[in-house]
């Protein structure tokens, strides 16, 4: 088969869109995203109550390269590439941990953690020309939003702030839950799927497929008398394109799952608390309006009111991806409202819970199919393509990240589809939302 001279057919005045299928099994196609998306946009780095503490860190791999995400002595927030500025090695061989000093175990050289290169064995054996300041760690632009750390290794990307686009009001509505900000559930799902990572981007906004695939869930809970708005009206909620390829999918919650009376109790009581700080129409979307959320390119941030988790997905390979959830809790929260949410975190989310294992299947059986590429070479997106009013089981999500996707591709640029999201539910005297931070950036 030769490549085609589009990967994204969208006809708006047919309402046809279409996406060849060779950009879930190219290698080129791969190496593409790997320059041309993964290389330039903003990333995910972590959540900074993982570091609460002056000199906490963890270490991971974001947009293939191992970093340190650390808060140094003054408090303040490092990225920094996890490769000596030596030889290569990794500076630090831990996960997580507290240290203010990072060094190398190949020939020792020690870096601060803000980077500085501190100590370099008989460092008098160098000449005149080695200059330490220019060895640092590298350290790339680093911003964080609402408690949200992201990277970017590209000079040209614009703010975060500008990259988020509308995106920050859904990164609101989950930030202000809790008066005293929200945490990190110490701990990571880590798993992988043979699939390619975009189908994963794409099923984490997608209401359409929740009937069928998790029919299980849905036939357990409606046997235990809760019914799920899916079920209720599968044409509930709403879907939006929020900007630069982000996109959401939002339903009113119209049941719940089942909660003790002392968790029932705590839910009230919480509800109370912020409609005293938000009123009531913020309330509503605020704790009773699910949301799946998906940030281009690789992110999820999804929240079902019993739980809200954090996703990843990298690929490694047109048909492999390494997958990495998290969980956030109001940190004001009561135990009993805690460890029921994170109950639901393990057996709804989990590797091995009543969710995550159904989408796996789901999306390796669509990496299978796509062996047939010869004989058939579309993949249709069309769903509510034109309709005055998306909703949550339309496609329109996954639309406005294929036109990011191909506009990062092949610099074609695309319209936006639908109306902007409504933002009409806001309250006039909303607390600042723009708490930023920025960290240093050198090469």
């Amino acid at each position: 088969m030769t490549s085609p001279e589009r990967l994204v057919l969208d006809d708006r005045e047919r309402g046809l869109f279409r996406v060849h299928r060779s950009a879930f099994t190219s290698e080129e196609i791969l190496e593409r995203e790997r320059e041309e998306i993964f290389g330039r946009s903003w990333l995910y780095v972590g959540h900074e109550s993982e570091i609460p503490n002056p000199n906490d860190f963890h270490t991971r791999r974001v947009g293939g390269r191992t970093i340190i995400y650390a808060r140094d002595k003054h408090g303040d927030i490092q990225v920094m590439l996890n490769t000596c500025r030596h030889r290569g090695a990794e500076v630090c061989r831990e996960r997580r941990g507290n240290r203010k000093v990072f060094t190398c175990f190949y020939h020792g050289w020690a870096y601060s953690n803000r980077g500085e290169l501190i100590s370099v064995p008989d460092g008098d054996r160098y000449s005149a020309g080695f200059n330490r300041a220019e060895h640092g760690l590298f350290i790339p632009r680093a911003e964080t939003y609402r408690g949200f750390t992201y990277l970017t290794y590209s000079a040209d990307a614009p703010a975060l702030t500008t990259y988020l686009a509308d995106a920050c009001h859904l990164i609101d509505l989950v930030a202000d839950q809790s008066a005293d900000g929200i945490q990190i559930v110490p701990g990571t799902h880590n798993y992988s799927m043979r699939a390619n990572w975009k189908l994963l981007m794409e099923n984490s906004c997608d209401g359409y497929h929740g009937f069928t695939v998790h029919q299980t869930y849905f036939e357990m809970m409606m046997n235990l008398g809760v019914t799920p708005g899916l079920v209720a009206d599968q044409s509930n909620g709403s879907g939006y394109g929020l900007g630069n390829g982000h996109a959401v999918a939002e339903s009113p919650e119209l049941g719940m799952p089942l909660m003790s009376e002392d968790i029932l109790a705590a839910t009230a009581q919480r509800r109370v608390e912020t409609v005293a700080r938000w009123g009531e129409a913020h309330t509503m979307r605020m704790l009773n309006t699910t949301r799946n959320l998906i940030l281009f390119p690789n992110m999820a941030l999804i929240d079902l009111n019993f739980g809200i988790q954090v996703r990843t997905m990298y690929p490694t390979a047109p048909d492999g991806t390494e997958l990495t959830g998290w969980q956030l809790l109001p940190k004001d929260a009561p135990d009993p409202l805690k460890a029921y949410r994170i109950d639901n975190a393990l057996t709804f989310w989990g590797p091995a819970g009543l969710a995550t294992p159904d989408d796996v299947e789901g999306l390796e059986q669509c990496q299978r199919g796509f062996s047939s590429l010869n004989e058939v070479q579309w993949s249709d997106i069309s769903r509510g393509m034109g309709a005055e009013r998306p909703t949550a089981v339309d496609e329109l999500q996954m639309r406005s990240f294929w036109r990011q996707w191909n506009e990062c591709i092949t610099g074609e640029k695309a319209s936006p589809e639908g109306p902007r999201y409504d933002t009409s539910y806001l309250t006039p005297a909303t607390p600042d939302a723009a708490l930023q931070t920025t960290s240093r950036s050198r090469s």
